[in-house]
């Protein structure tokens, strides 16, 4: 089998978390040149290491998203460097912090706000003027299962997210007759190393192992939608939401 995504560019941002690096290595696999970008120059260094060690093609470039200078210069820089944005991966945000709405400041409300919502406003508004103009174009937002049920504990988070599912969904809308598909994953909870205190045991109290599709999915499975929802297999799929999360979450 081919290649799925070969020659494209793509910018992942978040690039240097857990999902967003796994993103970013899974589209190399594929074939694609990879932008990765984060506030975090070493960290973003070390992906691009790891992809090259492994024959793909990557730059870093370190990139505050809720700067529009910032998003401005990323894409600036990948099409100086590569010619053209196939694919925007939006992937920075983060919980930050769990506080009730009575304890939450609201310089703490904005950044959380901006990081998680505005970002990808930011970003995607930024690639659009250089899609449209090839009448083509892939965007794929990482919301989270948060925006979807009531989040008491991070209600900033949670609206954030909510915000981008929603966003996703005008945006795939407006930008539909320019032949860009704009879609969006929503993760539960998943088994990054970040999370590694809060994922749930991988054996009941028998021994045997707890069925995959009841255990926090991987983060190389958010990559593998990433590169479904990226690549000519879904070329009709636009405005979507795909929550990706262990069915224990439903219950």
């Amino acid at each position: 089998m081919s290649e799925l995504l070969t020659n494209k560019v793509a910018i992942v941002t978040g690039g240097a978390g857990g999902i967003g690096s796994r993103i970013a290595k899974a589209y190399a696999i594929q074939g694609a040149k990879v932008v990765v970008a984060s506030r975090n120059q070493e960290k973003l260094n070390k992906v691009v290491a790891e992809i090259e060690s492994s024959g793909g093609e990557a730059i870093a470039i370190a990139t505050d998203v809720t700067v529009p200078a910032d998003v401005d210069n990323m894409v600036s820089k990948t099409i100086d460097r590569f010619g053209c944005v196939d694919i925007l991966v939006n992937n920075s945000g983060g919980a930050m912090f769990i506080k009730t709405p009575n304890e939450l400041k609201p310089e703490e409300w904005d950044a959380a706000i901006g990081l998680n919502l505005s970002s990808v406003f930011l970003c995607s508004r930024a690639v659009s003027v250089h899609m449209m103009e090839r009448n083509k174009g892939r965007i794929i937002n990482i919301s989270s299962v948060a925006g979807m049920r009531l989040s008491p504990s991070f209600v900033h988070y949670g609206a954030a997210k909510a915000g981008v599912i929603n966003l996703t969904k005008g945006l795939a809308v407006c930008w539909a007759p320019n032949n860009i598909n704009v879609n969006c994953i929503a993760p539960g909870l998943t088994a990054t190393e970040g999370v590694a205190n809060w994922l749930p045991e991988k054996t009941k109290e028998d021994g045997t192992p707890v069925p995959p599709l009841l255990y926090p999915p991987n983060p190389e499975d958010v990559a593998d939608l990433a590169i479904f929802l990226a690549s000519e297999l879904s070329s009709h799929l636009s405005g979507e939401l795909f929550p990706i999360r262990s069915l224990t979450e439903l219950a």
